[in-house]
């Protein structure tokens, strides 16, 4: 081109116009103009998202707005704060033993993953049941996070499965958990395909949550320091699968009138309870796969609208869509107004709590929560900037007693079950979510100590365990239960459970090749867990199947 130029009269260099000199400054000081316009724009809007007063928008409330998760690292502050009288209420032993516990559960998602083009996706599945379901790999993945700046491979499996979160999302934003190979409908039975099952898809019971997990895992990755923040975000498929759910929650605000979304199980024709508009987004299914009594889940919507708040963050930082902004900031600003109208009752005179369900019509669920997060129970781990720590803490208190149809005591175990498993079961979840938004330190040892006693024989955490027989539990292979774990006793004893699991991970190696003589080092020298393979090594790649082993207690030794 600069030849071109040189020989061509048209394209011959020539001074600046007097008209061109003038015209820059002018649309540089546009440009600015532009620029603050903007500005000011989204400053407004995030004060409007905050609640905040035309004055300003204070610290507190933007820090506790933006905070990455629990499971990502991110601890709240009172459970990090009191990490030091934590330990000194535990004894060696205790401490030990939980740590042991934590190292154990701390790697175990890596058994379950899939690596598929060198690392470009992944998939996660939950563990004994072979499917990857959004909201379960999205906690499995997020204690990963943490340990990316030390282990780099671990940035390739957490941001390949994004993708594939991403990838699952834009072919059906109502399915909930996915299987490791598409499958041709027609191959399904009569039942299976009744349910949605079939391509991608292996359960189509719709669940607000799942969307919402994947947004805030975009979140704890973005708020990693040190991280190369825009790469993944910028591609395309990501800014797709959360654009797409911004549009299908908009549309469930209105479930009545505009929803396409029919499922067999549920009553009406396959539409549902019967709804009327509260700006809550409508959904079927529970986080514990369980059927809704009322169409708008209250701890549901507080955590898909916190999500959107911060996919309003990465619009700014990222995607600079001005309809996104649009669409999305309307959104939040009417979910936050249907949880604050309908989704707060008065049960007794002059005592508020959070309701778990509603339906916009009058009736409600009230003095009932499920151990599945996002639960009223996990309400301050949420992200959601508008909560009421009064009503939060009448609700807890309630909930955690006799009132809940689903807390449980026994002889040994007290705590939140759910209608997903028989009655007296207590799960692990609902006790590592008790822990982290406990008040005391005294509260979150009992979570501990109470965890310790709940690995049923494997040295992991379970689905569910009966309050009075130890021996008695559901799910011995459960990603997300394990996660949860690692996540209290990490953020309550303020330690990092990664050099626990290595070593266990080397004396499991010097274990195996111990019982093998067939041959010895060249060196002359003593067998070292270091000759072997890395933790790394362990990923697997291009497999057609992923089961979980008949007995994981393997692990122990």
């Amino acid at each position: 081109m600069a030849s071109f130029q040189a020989h061509s009269p048209g394209f011959a260099r020539r001074k600046p116009s007097m008209q061109l000199v003038l015209i820059i400054p002018i649309l540089l000081l546009c440009g600015l103009l532009i620029l603050n316009i903007l500005h000011l724009h989204t400053t407004q809007t995030q004060q409007l998202l905050l609640g905040a007063s035309n004055a300003e928008v204070t610290p507190a409330l933007a820090t506790r707005r933006l905070s990455a998760e629990a499971w990502a690292g991110y601890p709240p502050r009172d459970v990090a704060a009191g990490s030091g009288e934590v330990l000194k209420l535990l004894s060696a032993t205790e401490r030990s033993e939980l740590e042991d516990l934590c190292g154990r559960c701390l790697f175990e998602q890596l058994k379950m993953t899939v690596g598929y083009g060198n690392g470009h996706k992944f998939f996660v599945a939950t563990g004994d049941i072979p499917f990857m379901w959004i909201r379960d790999s999205a906690v499995q993945l997020g204690v990963l996070v943490p340990r990316i700046p030390q282990r780099p491979a671990l940035r390739l499996l957490v941001e390949g499965a994004v993708r594939t979160q991403a990838f699952f999302i834009v072919q059906d934003p109502y399915a909930n958990a996915y299987y490791l190979k598409w499958k041709e409908p027609s191959a399904h039975t009569k039942f299976e395909r009744l349910i949605g099952r079939g391509g991608w898809v292996a359960t189509r019971n719709y669940e607000l949550d799942s969307g919402a997990y994947f947004i805030q895992m975009l979140w704890n990755l973005y708020s990693l320091p040190g991280y190369a923040r825009t790469a993944l975000l910028a591609e395309p498929v990501v800014f797709e699968a959360v654009n797409l759910l911004v549009d299908i929650w908009t549309i469930e605000q209105h479930h009545e009138e505009k929803s396409k979304y029919r499922y067999s199980e549920l009553p009406r024709e396959g539409r549902g309870p019967l709804s009327n508009y509260t700006g809550m987004s409508w959904c079927g299914y529970r986080p514990s796969d369980d059927p809704q009594q009322y169409g708008y889940n209250v701890p549901v919507n507080m955590y898909a609208q916190a999500a959107v708040e911060r996919a309003l963050e990465l619009n700014a930082a990222v995607w600079h869509s001005q309809s996104f902004q649009e669409k999305a900031t309307r959104l939040a600003l009417t979910m936050r107004q249907g949880i604050e109208q309908f989704g707060i009752v008065e049960v007794e005179p002059g005592i508020k709590v959070y309701a778990y369900e509603v339906d916009g019509l009058g009736n409600k669920l009230v003095d009932y929560d499920d151990a599945n997060v996002p639960s009223l129970l996990s309400i301050p781990l949420l992200g959601y900037a508008h909560y009421d720590p009064a009503i939060y803490a009448a609700t807890r208190q309630r909930i955690l007693s006799s009132k809940n149809p689903f807390f449980f005591e026994g002889s040994h175990l007290s705590g939140i079950g759910s209608p997903h498993t028989p009655s007296g079961m207590v799960w692990p979840l609902a006790l590592s979510v008790q822990g982290l938004t406990a008040s005391t330190a005294a509260e979150r040892v009992e979570m501990l100590r109470s965890l310790l006693k709940m690995q049923c024989g494997n040295g992991l955490m379970h689905e569910s365990v009966s309050v009075n027989d130890l021996n008695s539990c559901t799910r011995k292979w459960f990603g997300w239960a394990n996660a949860m774990l690692v996540a209290l006793v990490e953020g309550a004893m303020g330690i990092d459970c990664s050099g626990a699991a290595e070593r266990q991970r080397l004396a499991r190696i010097l274990a195996r090749e111990e019982t093998d003589k067939g041959s010895t080092p060249r060196n002359g020298g003593p067998e070292d867990a270091l000759y072997y393979e890395t933790l790394e090594d362990t990923i697997v790649f291009d497999s057609s199947s992923l089961r979980a082993p008949e007995d994981v207690a393997f692990i122990m030794r």
